[in-house]
């Protein structure tokens, strides 16, 4: 188990109870913007990094499709509330989920890659797992200086010299894009980048919706 996900298995308890906040609630109403006008019904969708499945849930309730929760995390997984068209799996990361070639309509990939060891590697295996055509909603830290030099100034002060931590979650999260370099790094998995949104002030995150090829 690598320290990224030792970290979340720390935290799983109170993970749910974060999407109370208007830091991680926004994540919803982006998804609903993305996928307004589009019919999902019946259509297979991964989560890739779920959590304790709060998106899988919001899936599958208002659009209708089933949702395969995917976390490496066993804490996160047990603490999965089960609800209709969902299933919840530990993995090992998302770099192997074990399934078959094209065999999702969709995939949902929400501050996740940012801990991974190896991003491109990642995002290869949900291509692979993505039908023809098929639709890739994923979500990175912005790399631009506005968004990240604040948050950063704050986690170095606070780790050494704040009596109380902030942002800690940098302890882990290593990677951070520009738009120009995640766009580029999609498509070199085979990735056509449809559209793109920003969102949460100092922390403004891109959130990319990619269509593979057909």
């Amino acid at each position: 188990m690598n320290d990224a996900v030792q970290f979340h298995s720390k935290i799983a308890s109170g993970w749910e109870s974060n999407y109370a906040s208007d830091v991680f609630s926004v994540r919803m109403k982006v998804l609903d913007e993305l996928l307004a006008g589009h019919d999902l019904t019946g259509q297979n969708w991964l989560d890739a990094g779920c959590g304790t499945g709060t998106l899988a849930r919001f899936l599958a309730e208002l659009k209708g499709c089933k949702v395969l929760g995917v976390d490496a995390s066993e804490e996160m997984i047990s603490r999965c509330a089960p609800a209709p068209n969902t299933e919840f799996r530990q993995i090992r990361d998302i770099c192997e989920t074990g399934l078959p070639d094209g065999a999702c309509d969709g995939v949902l990939c929400s501050s996740t890659l940012e801990y991974v060891p190896d991003p491109l590697a990642a995002l290869r295996e949900l291509r692979r797992v993505l039908r023809p055509n098929g639709l890739l909603l994923v979500s990175v830290p912005n790399a631009h200086l506005i968004a990240r030099w604040p948050v950063l100034a704050i986690y170095w002060l606070t780790k050494y010299f704040g009596r109380r931590r902030w942002f800690e979650y940098l302890d882990h999260s290593k990677h951070c894009f520009s738009k120009s370099r995640f766009r580029a790094l999609l498509g070199s998995c085979g990735f056509r980048t449809d559209s793109m949104r920003t969102w949460g002030g100092y922390m403004d995150r891109p959130q990319f919706w990619d269509r593979a090829p057909s």
